[in-house]
């Protein structure tokens, strides 16, 4: 039997139908679709390197503009359900709360397991990306076809000791990766897809979540190990904490480490 803490009951959540369903996958995707390939084409070669990428900062603007818009419309959904914004509230809904010594035992497992998964998804992107490329201008982090050889390949364009400006952006960017696609995709969500899948909205969560990664393509296999670990640790076991913590040991785990140094100390 699964360990779980005391979780929201979907008895009092307004479920969703498949319209409902549709429209609130739809919808951010288009915005990161717009974001992506319709305004920034529009701003180079003004936020490019001479190498053609476009710069750090540019890239994490873009893609910040993509969570903060997953996470307002994550507050517009609890709104439009009448939630109450309290702590107790936000608490009971969204599943903040950690478990005892055994979850975190379990947490282990499966973020180890879905980590372990990622590996071998990740290096079938380049052969995904070579039959659909993606745009020139993405960065080596993004971009599998291109060599990664260091953080300045990933981040192309920022001169790192000592800009701390660059750095604030770079954790904010990564806080709110976190904060917009788990609030979004697995605390709101995942709690109004039982009407729909009934004992497997945690699943069909997970799915939803990979698939919100068509607009980089060429990745989107990648995901999927720890948007089910994710999905999985939201719903059977109850804590988002847990969730977004796997989220972000899979995310910024290695990198967050290396920028802070090279902003810190140097290469």
């Amino acid at each position: 039997m699964i360990m779980q803490t005391n979780t929201y009951n979907p008895k009092n959540i307004p479920q969703l139908k498949w319209s409902g369903l549709i429209f609130l996958t739809i919808l951010p995707v288009t915005w990161w679709f717009v974001i992506m390939y319709v305004i920034t084409p529009r701003l180079l070669p003004a936020i490019t390197t001479h190498g053609g990428e476009i710069n750090g900062y540019a890239l994490n603007l873009i893609t910040l503009s993509g969570y903060l818009f997953e996470f307002l419309l994550a507050m517009i959904v609890l709104r439009r359900e009448g939630l109450h914004f309290t702590w107790s509230d936000f608490r009971q809904r969204l599943n903040l709360r950690w478990g005892g010594w055994k979850t975190w035992v379990l947490f282990l497992f499966v973020f180890l397991a879905a980590f372990a998964l990622t590996f071998p998804l990740i290096s079938t992107s380049k052969t995904t990306a070579s039959l659909i490329p993606p745009p020139d201008w993405f960065p080596a982090s993004q971009n599998p076809l291109k060599e990664v050889n260091g953080i300045e390949d990933a981040l192309p364009g920022i001169e790192f000791r000592g800009n701390t400006p660059f750095l604030i952006l770079f954790l904010f960017t990564g806080v709110m990766n976190i904060i917009g696609e788990d609030t979004y995709y697995r605390g709101v969500l995942i709690p109004k897809l039982h009407g729909i899948f009934g004992r497997w909205a945690w699943l069909a969560g997970s799915l939803i979540f990979v698939l919100k990664h068509i607009y980089v393509w060429w990745r989107i296999q990648e995901v999927i190990p720890l948007a089910i670990a994710g999905a999985f640790l939201f719903g059977p076991v109850g804590s988002l904490p847990m969730a977004m913590l796997a989220h972000f040991l899979g995310n910024f785990g290695l990198t967050w480490p290396m920028v802070i140094k090279a902003v810190l100390f140097g290469n």
